[in-house]
């Protein structure tokens, strides 16, 4: 099934650092500790603290989570600072960094998780779900959440294999009418795909297809309407979009996902 466009993507507001600490509040965060590099985390905040003789790059987790901004606590110039996503981990580099003992401030759009830390994604105020792509857990040999501000997908979608995830709670059963926010490259639209959904009984697993639409560009993100499901037993759900056959270099980038709730057939 081909899927046809219904809207485009709002731009993205990003917000600049606040580089300002809060003593007391901040949590040691020691999963994203390095040699040299100690880490604390407090709401949307991860603060990296690194030693004077570390001339990076530096390594931390993959976390789920968006990027909105990086910057050495209280300089806001242009140090180069740049981050480059790996499957599993993120590494983060730089052109120039203060001489002493520094304080590296990475603000995200939420609290950044590890994916251990996850929970399922809970319904919305009309019992739609929005599945955004830094709550995606990734499976394969390339694929991976890119959190830049400039991408904020998942993405680098080449293997046959490489497949994403999101875990919901639902609540009760229901129709649900499924769009994806999808982006793919210039002469590359055309791959086949799928979304299926795993329920928690694990014998109903409804799969929509889809035809992967050209966008002109892979961060060109589009809604697309995919179709209708109807997911009947409670409890936890795995949303699974994965290739059936990629046309060309990859299949697409997937900034999000959104089961909106129809109303019931006996109302």
């Amino acid at each position: 099934m081909t899927g046809s466009v219904i809207g485009e993507n709002e731009p993205v507001v990003i917000a600049k650092i606040e580089s300002v600490l809060f003593p007391g509040l901040e949590q040691r965060f020691e999963a994203a500790d390095s040699e040299g590099v100690t880490a604390t985390r407090y709401e949307a905040t991860l603060y990296l603290k690194v030693d004077a003789d570390v001339k990076g790059p530096i390594k931390i987790p993959r976390l789920a989570a968006a990027l909105v901004d990086m910057a050495w606590q209280g300089n806001r110039a242009d140090d180069g600072i740049s981050l480059k996503p790996e499957p599993d981990h993120w590494v983060i580099s730089w052109k120039k960094r203060p001489a002493q003992d520094a304080t590296l401030i990475l603000q995200f759009g939420s609290e950044p998780l590890l994916l251990e830390e996850l929970k399922p994604i809970n319904k919305t105020g009309d019992g739609s779900f929005y599945l955004p792509a830094h709550l995606a857990t990734t499976r394969g040999e390339k694929i991976r959440y890119e959190p830049q501000t400039f991408k904020n997908t998942v993405g680098f979608w080449a293997g046959k294999n490489d497949s994403a995830h999101w875990t919901i709670q639902l609540d009760k059963p229901g129709r649900f009418n499924v769009a994806v926010l999808q982006g793919c490259g210039k002469g590359q639209g055309g791959s086949e795909a799928q979304m299926s959904f795993v329920t928690a009984d694990k014998k109903s697993s409804p799969t929509i297809e889809f035809e992967v639409v050209e966008t002109g560009h892979w961060q060109n993100f589009q809604w697309i309407r995919l179709g209708e499901v109807e997911l009947q037993q409670p409890g936890e759900a795995q949303i699974v979009v994965s290739p059936k056959k990629i046309k060309k270099g990859a299949l697409m980038d997937i900034r999000a996902i959104h089961l909106i709730r129809l109303p019931d057939k006996n109302r």
